[in-house]
């Protein structure tokens, strides 16, 4: 097991409490290290993300110095998402960048023997080598998003010299870190092709299996999207389908969770269409999640054109951890496609085919068999490939080939 001694400076503008995005990812690496005899210090935003309605509690800085576990956390101020759009956001990782070189400035962490810091922003990789000026310790970056191919994606900005500004400081970013970590084999690939010249490994986004609670042929029949309501998941692609649900199967329930800068946006579209049977709600509570994603009969995954190789929708893996099937929208040969069809536990629809879309969702809500077949397949697909623990003690190996410390067979056999 690792030395008590041994320190790690955590660098994660999303952390807990939030429940979506790399928050939750991020939080559960943490807490493994920190199981593992590690002793964690994170530097992170006050709690935000997708909105700041539930975080009342972090908002005032009463909560700016804490400790979770064993994890001591700092945060930093920071600007409501969907506040000030792109400059907004650009302004706040400025913001925490301008914490931790005012930490390396004061040698505050000058004991750190690690630095693990998470993608986006691009810009905490430059804090974590201002940080490392002081205590050489070796840098882990863990690239959750591709921040300049969602800008462009997205149409977040279509100016091609701030596009390839963006590159240019993801390249140099990058090439600070002793270890990239990513995603897919996509997202490493797009990293190559911005100049990354480190070590990239592909460490897939990790999940524990929940009890195998069969879809009830009895119940109610729901049809589900949860998660983040923002541009990199395009909900507007959903709204013909749920015009089609409303016309064709009123009695399907089309449950809408989650938050974000377009909710208000689609709920008023969707009174527009006239969409009686849909409603929207709150993401569940975390000690809720699983049975709430088990409370439906297919889930949505939608994602917008030309980002597959820039993020993965982490809720994927939930879904098929919580053994339901999904139906996704994304382009042919894309990390979403692949692992549709890898796990056989969706379906891929490419966007803009609508017709298909509307076909495929209720072909499958009329075959409970081949839904409980694809739930099932999905589970087992994680069991076999996504094993948290495995996963996690993977990122421990990483940690000391890269400290020089001695091998954690321990750990590893306890994992």
């Amino acid at each position: 097991m690792a030395s008590s001694k041994t320190s790690v400076l955590y660098l994660s503008p999303y952390f807990w409490p939030e429940e979506i995005g790399s928050a939750p990812y991020s939080r559960e690496l943490a807490q493994h290290l920190s199981n593992k005899g590690y002793v964690v210090s994170t530097l992170a935003f006050r709690p935000h993300y997708p909105s700041v309605e539930p975080f009342a509690d972090w908002m005032h800085g009463t909560r700016d110095r804490e400790t979770f576990d064993t994890i001591a956390i700092e945060r930093v101020p920071v600007s409501p998402r969907g506040s000030g759009g792109f400059k907004e956001r650009i302004f706040n990782d400025l913001r925490y960048l301008g914490r931790a070189i005012s930490h390396a400035v004061r040698g505050t962490y000058r004991d750190a023997e690690i630095i693990i810091t998470y993608v986006p922003s691009v810009l905490t990789l430059f804090g974590a080598a201002a940080l490392k000026l002081r205590n050489g310790a070796p840098i882990v970056a863990v690239v959750h998003d591709i921040e300049s191919g969602l800008a462009g994606s997205l149409g977040i900005t279509s100016n091609p010299m701030l596009l390839k500004l963006m590159r240019l400081v993801e390249r140099f970013g990058l090439n600070f870190a002793d270890q990239v970590i990513v995603l897919t084999e996509g997202m490493k690939r797009e990293l190559e092709d911005i100049g990354c010249r480190q070590p990239i490994e592909v460490l897939p986004i990790w999940s524990q299996v929940a009890a195998d609670i069969p879809i009830d042929p009895a119940g109610p029949i729901r049809v589900m999207y949860s998660g983040n309501f923002g541009k990199k998941q395009n909900l507007d692609q959903l709204l013909p389908l749920l015009s089609y649900l409303s016309e064709k199967a009123p009695d399907v329930e089309i449950v809408m969770r989650g938050a974000g800068s377009e909710r208000a946006r689609i709920e008023e579209e969707v009174v527009k269409r006239e969409i009686g049977n849909a409603r929207f709600l709150d993401l569940a509570p975390a000690d809720e999640f699983m049975t709430s994603l088990q409370s439906a009969n297919i889930h949505l995954v939608p994602q917008a054109l030309n980002v597959a190789n820039y993020a993965m929708p982490s809720k994927l893996i939930s879904i098929m951890s919580a053994g339901r099937p999904y139906v996704c929208i994304a382009e042919p040969g894309s990390p979403l496609e692949t692992l549709t069809q890898e796990s056989e536990a969706g379906i891929c629809v490419q966007p803009g085919d609508e017709a298909r879309l509307c076909r495929e969702v209720l072909d499958l809500l009329s075959n409970p068999a081949q839904q409980q077949r694809m739930g099932q397949a999905g589970r087992t697909f994680v069991q076999q490939n996504m094993d948290r623990e495995t996963i996690l003690d993977s990122y421990i190996s990483i940690l000391h080939r890269l400290s020089g410390n001695e091998p954690l067979t321990s750990a590893v056999n306890e994992g």
